[in-house]
């Protein structure tokens, strides 16, 4: 790990009510990934400074802080199932990039994949109306359409795509909404694309059948 002072930060230095936590930094480092079978390494980049901690006698101690910005190339945040569709992978892929230094445009990229998802799993972008002329549906109402047939998974992707219309729509998003959302993500793609929920369920019923009657 490297990191210096910024110039502006050197400069502040003069000012008669200078504290210790002006201090700004850059730094670079690298990483590497502790998997046995990846050993990726990866370069992470970022800002710095240096803020107050209480001592163990109550004193005021001044520790350097780093947060990243910016990793290349980035480690996935969750596991992705193998047989999720290539172009949902390449939005989360993206959604990942973003996670350090654009947290509202990663909640943007996970909106994305799920209108992507919408189409895997079957879900129609239109709708013929009334008078017999089709209307685009949202993915508010894509996913409406959906949860008639998945209730539960249907619940967590609209709470997927309302963390999405925040980023999309300017709000702010911390980066402990977007570990949660990953969290419900990963989660969900195992139930709607490898039916996890559904093989287990057979295998205990398989299991029932087997072995109830027994003595």
């Amino acid at each position: 790990m490297v990191f210096e002072e910024t110039a502006e930060s050197r400069r502040w230095q003069a000012d008669d009510d200078w504290d210790p936590d002006w201090t700004r930094y850059t730094f670079t480092a690298w990483g590497e990934c502790q998997h046995s079978t990846c050993k990726q390494r990866f370069a992470i980049s970022g800002t710095g400074g240096v803020g107050p901690e209480v001592g163990e006698e109550g004193e005021t101690i001044w520790d350097d802080y780093f947060l990243p910005a910016a990793c290349h190339p980035m480690p996935r945040i969750i596991d992705l199932p193998n047989k999720c569709p290539d172009e949902v992978k390449r939005e989360l892929r993206s959604a990942f990039e973003l996670f350090w230094s654009h947290p509202e445009a990663c909640a943007g990229r996970i909106r994305v994949a799920l209108e992507l998802l919408m189409d895997h799993v079957g879900v129609p972008r239109k709708k013929t109306d009334d008078k017999g002329k089709e209307r685009p549906l949202d993915l508010h109402a894509r996913i409406d359409f959906y949860s008639s047939r998945a209730t539960e998974a249907g619940a967590q992707l609209m709470a997927l795509k309302w963390l999405g219309n925040t980023g999309s729509h300017g709000g702010a998003v911390g980066k402990s909404d977007l570990l949660d959302a990953f969290e419900v993500l990963e989660h969900t793609l195992a139930e709607i694309i490898e039916k996890r929920s559904e093989k287990v369920a057979l295998l205990a019923k398989k299991l029932t059948q087997k072995h109830s009657k027994k003595k």
